[in-house]
């Protein structure tokens, strides 16, 4: 499956935030190097500056991020994930979200708000075959 298994990370920093907290962190757990990523400056509701940064993983590069990132996640979360799982997907990708706050202490929590933003996505030709499919791929 390592040849098919794509993720893409979007990561939003406010000019208030340090993005060394969040890079550091990125290369030390999933070796990414922060200049890997494609930004955009973009304005926020009161003009304020906000970046987005932008990764797409493909292969056995994306295979190894999901085994990290799940290697990572508490047990009762991602039992959480696996019971729920379908409230996780859009379309046939799967999305998780973990928090910036505790990612800067280099812990990883799923989170919605104040995030980053992951999406998982594996080639799925039968919809019945989803959610057999990312349960294999988050238990492996």
């Amino acid at each position: 499956m390592a040849n098919q298994v794509e993720v893409s990370i979007e990561v939003i920093l406010h000019a208030t935030e340090d993005s060394k907290k969040i890079f550091e962190p990125i290369s030390e757990i999933f070796q990414i190097k922060g200049e890997e990523f494609l930004q955009e400056i973009i304005l926020g509701h009161y003009g304020n500056t906000i970046l987005l940064f932008r990764i797409t993983l493909t292969k056995k590069r994306a295979e190894g991020f999901v085994k990290t990132l799940v290697s990572k996640i508490s047990k009762l979360q991602l039992d959480e994930i696996l019971d729920n799982i379908d409230m996780y997907f859009e379309g046939s990708s799967l999305f998780l979200r973990i928090g910036k706050d505790e990612f800067v202490r280099k812990n990883i929590s799923l989170q919605q708000n104040n995030a980053i933003k992951i999406k998982i996505k594996v080639p799925i030709y039968k919809k019945a075959d989803i959610v057999k499919t990312y349960t294999e791929l988050l238990k492996a």
